[in-house]
């Protein structure tokens, strides 16, 4: 049986996908047998694009890529009551289960961040918590992110959530708060920063082995 991992975020597009694109190629890089599994994909007109960057990069068939899809760019919660389709959270969890066995690392990509709600009183944070999901949050490098990224730990660490740190995207250098922003965000959270990523493109860029490693120590049984 592999090992897993939840890609969450401070907010909505911050880079969860990015980062799990990164990850994914560099962990293939390395020689692990990786899958990559959204359950929830939502602003999925007419396709989930999130879902299909992966596959394509993994060899994985879209439909065993994603869970459930809504058009609507909403919350899975707030999405399902315009378009009918109830998610199951049971059938998540089966669906997480035979990935786990097909798999040494699984990258499991979450919606907006551990707040959003899947279901009216279920989050991803509580799906983490059953599914016992150590947590990557990604944040934004700029102005705003110490808010976000501390209120993010807050919430995960009220559900005893095992947060592995944090992934600073989007460095431009322009920002004159970035320079400082990991560091504060450190500070108050008592989590680490894994990585650092600048503002780059998927063809670009490769995470850096120290950061593949360090991920990998950190969610190994």
């Amino acid at each position: 049986m592999g090992v897993a991992l939840l890609v969450s975020g401070t907010n909505t597009g911050v880079g969860k996908t990015f980062f799990s694109y990164l990850l994914a190629k560099g962990l293939k890089k390395l020689g692990v047998k990786v899958g990559y599994w959204k359950p929830v994909e939502t602003g999925a007109d007419p396709i989930p694009q999130d879902a299909k960057l992966l596959a394509d990069l993994l060899g994985q068939p879209l439909e065993e890529t994603v869970g459930y899809t809504f058009k609507l760019p909403l919350a899975p919660y707030v999405a399902e009551k315009y378009e009918g389709e109830r998610v199951k959270i049971e059938a998540l969890r089966g669906i997480f289960e035979e990935k786990l066995q097909r798999h040494e690392v699984l990258i499991v990509e979450g919606a907006g961040g551990l707040a959003v709600p899947i279901k009216r009183d279920y989050t991803y944070g509580n799906f983490a918590k059953d599914l016992d999901l150590p947590v990557v949050v990604v944040s934004d490098a700029k102005l705003g992110t110490i808010n976000c990224s501390f209120l993010t730990a807050l919430y995960g660490k009220s559900l005893n959530l095992n947060l592995l740190g944090f992934v600073f995207n989007r460095f431009t250098g322009r920002d004159i708060s970035e320079r400082d922003n990991p560091s504060v965000v450190e500070e108050m959270t008592g989590l680490p920063v894994l990585a650092k990523i600048p503002e780059t493109t998927l063809e670009r860029y490769e995470l850096k082995e120290e950061y593949l490693k360090g991920i990998l120590e950190k969610i190994k049984p």
